[in-house]
């Protein structure tokens, strides 16, 4: 019998050290809103000069990224790479750029994106975005943007007519619930999170 209890008392043990085990690299890898404002706070300098490179990128490129944190099955290769259109259609190529690969592989950043103003769409604008991998659900999304003209902007690059003040940003209720807040001039922290009924991430 006390074999039995021993091999139990075991057993708990080590699962419990392996959910330890898992919570603390999940953390590591994982960002909340004070550590996404405390990165922008630390990497002020790096951060402006990933606009100066991302500026210098052709007007096609939409995303900029790297194959460890995205999985892409039609990509042959590893490393920092683009997403664009031409000609109607998606072109990825691979990237060169030590300051856009330090940004990113040592950021945990898992993408930028890049919204530039439709002549379609009279409430498309420059925004410049940043994912980081937020603790949560599936269904939400966080990171910082760079607002050229300083003023907060919805989700994937929309002007906002009339935005809501909430705590230290702004709001935008609707299907979704979205949360931006200034961190600096021109840099913005952002929250959107597929499901109204919820609250900021904290």
């Amino acid at each position: 019998m006390k074999k039995k209890y021993f091999i139990y008392a075991i057993t708990v043990i080590y699962v419990i050290s392996v959910i330890f085990l898992l919570r603390t690299l999940i953390g590591r890898n994982t960002f909340n809103k004070a550590r996404i404002i405390q990165f922008v706070l630390d990497n002020e300098e790096l951060l402006n000069q990933a606009i100066e490179e991302i500026r210098s990128l052709d007007n096609s490129i939409h995303v900029v990224a790297h194959t460890r944190f995205r999985s892409r099955p039609n990509i042959n290769f590893e490393g920092l790479y683009t997403s664009g259109t031409a000609n109607g259609q998606n072109v990825i190529e691979p990237l060169d750029n030590p300051i856009l690969y330090e940004l990113i592989t040592n950021g945990r950043i898992r993408s930028i994106g890049i919204s530039r103003p439709s002549p379609d769409d009279r409430m498309s604008t420059h925004q410049i975005q940043f994912a980081f991998n937020v603790r949560g659900f599936w269904d939400r999304y966080g990171g910082i943007y760079f607002s050229r003209n300083d003023v907060p902007i919805l989700f994937n690059g929309r002007m906002w007519g009339n935005p809501e003040a909430y705590m230290d940003g702004w709001v935008s209720y609707g299907t979704n619930f979205y949360y931006t807040e200034r961190i600096l001039p021109h840099w913005f922290y952002y929250e959107m999170v597929f499901n109204s009924n919820r609250t900021p991430n904290r």
